[in-house]
């Protein structure tokens, strides 16, 4: 089995058996997978400072509206 096959039937034992949707546990799932992304984002880049991430939704709501204005 591959590892990517392997990650995510982990991830599947760590939804609730009372999620019965399947919908609702692919939701679940994504969500695991993209958590398990962001920690091992954090590991390898750090984290942000509260003013850097303050700083960086500024620049994005700034070239946003620059956009709706053109």
């Amino acid at each position: 089995m591959s590892e990517a096959k392997a990650k995510v039937l982990e991830h599947l034992k760590m939804v609730p058996d009372d999620i019965t949707s399947e919908t609702e546990i692919l939701n679940r799932l994504y969500m695991l997978l993209r958590l398990e992304h962001s920690k091992e984002r954090v590991e390898v880049e750090g984290t942000l400072t509260d003013d850097e991430l303050a700083a960086h939704f500024a620049e994005k709501r700034e070239q946003t509206q620059r956009s709706l204005c053109n």
